[in-house]
């Protein structure tokens, strides 16, 4: 099977995405908003995917890696000689894993701007989503953690990681008392967050932060001791600062 971004004998370039959503279109197609790892966001066309035994039918499912050669036409990009890289079905039969790999990919989706490529979100997506898909039920935890690390490191790529080392208000350092002041979308020092009413005191939040996003091995992060509630408190620490810099309220946090 050609891999993505090579060509095979017959001079055909082979893609791969992560497929973000698909809705029917028309009387028999599906139109599919993937993640690509050459194209970045981009909405394809499965042409009569929703005939029966249609050849598409079972390459479009949400929340799959498919491989691809895409067809340019005047009007849409079309999925044309798909391979299933992976189909994730053990996320998808566990709740918790769902729910986490669903909020990594709305991000990509509300965040990334179509046809703007970003090889290393899509290889951090990609990697995050085949991790979580070999857990076990048993593993919230484990997908909270991976979860995290994903958020940090679109926040870094998109120019909006966390600043531990000075306010987001006087630049001095902020002290062992981490402040989150969602109003100016940084951490801020207590005397600069006196009088704010987005101010919150992290806590223990700030050093699970700061350790998962210092550690490049997911292996290793997993392997981390961390209470629920603990991250439970990081994960909300995200979400208040990826709604203040990214204007987005990830709607797959609050299921």
């Amino acid at each position: 099977m050609s891999m993505a971004g090579e060509k095979a004998d017959r001079n055909i370039f082979y893609d791969e995405c992560v497929i973000l959503k698909s809705s029917p279109y028309g009387e028999s197609d599906r139109l599919v908003t993937v993640f690509s790892r050459n194209f970045g966001k981009k909405n394809l066309l499965a042409k009569g995917a929703c005939k029966p035994g249609a050849k598409l039918c079972g390459f479009t499912d949400s929340l799959s890696i498919l491989n691809y050669a895409p067809k340019a036409t005047r009007t849409f990009t079309l999925i044309t000689q798909p391979r299933i890289v992976s189909p994730l079905f053990h996320i998808k039969e566990m709740g918790a894993a769902f729910f986490k790999a669903y909020c990594m990919c709305e991000l990509v989706s509300r965040a990334a701007e179509f046809d703007d490529a970003m090889p290393e979100i899509y290889d951090a997506l990609k990697n995050s989503l085949i991790i979580m898909d070999l857990m076990t039920s048993n593993d919230e935890a484990a997908s909270d953690k991976v979860l995290i690390k994903f958020e940090l490191f679109f926040l870094e790529c998109a120019g909006f990681s966390f600043n531990f080392e000075n306010c987001c208000h006087c630049g001095k350092p902020p002290g062992e008392n981490y402040v989150y002041d969602a109003a100016a979308g940084g951490i801020s020092c207590g005397r600069c967050a006196i009088g704010s009413r987005g101010a919150i005191d992290i806590g223990a939040s700030a050093g699970i932060i700061r350790e998962i996003n210092g550690e490049a091995a997911l292996d290793k992060i997993i392997s981390r001791n961390y209470s629920l509630n603990a991250i439970g408190s990081a994960l909300a620490v995200l979400r208040a600062h990826i709604k203040a810099n990214l204007n987005i309220v990830l709607s797959a946090s609050a299921l």
